[in-house]
């Protein structure tokens, strides 16, 4: 009964239906800190995603895979380092 009477009352106080809610058309800004928070949460999904990919993988290939990759991050922070003037 009272349940009735509030929403009753609600619907005549607002032009609004009960299921919007008032903020609804706000455009809501994310912070920084915010921003941060979700990068780590996707970066963190990611790297359990690879890791897990990583698990299934034999390991004279897992090897293979990091030696690559290693070795492709070696010669890309050496270029940085020493400013490579082809491009």
């Amino acid at each position: 009964m009272y349940f009735q009477l509030f929403t009753e009352q609600r619907r005549a106080n607002h032009a609004q239906p009960d299921n919007v809610h008032p903020h609804a058309n706000r455009i809501r800004i994310v912070t920084s800190k915010e921003a941060q928070m979700l990068f780590i949460v996707a970066a963190l999904a990611l790297m359990g995603v690879l890791l897990g990919a990583a698990a299934h993988t034999p390991l004279p290939l897992f090897l293979a895979a990091a030696g690559a990759i290693g070795a492709w991050l070696l010669i890309f922070f050496i270029r940085e380092r020493t400013g490579h003037k082809g491009s």
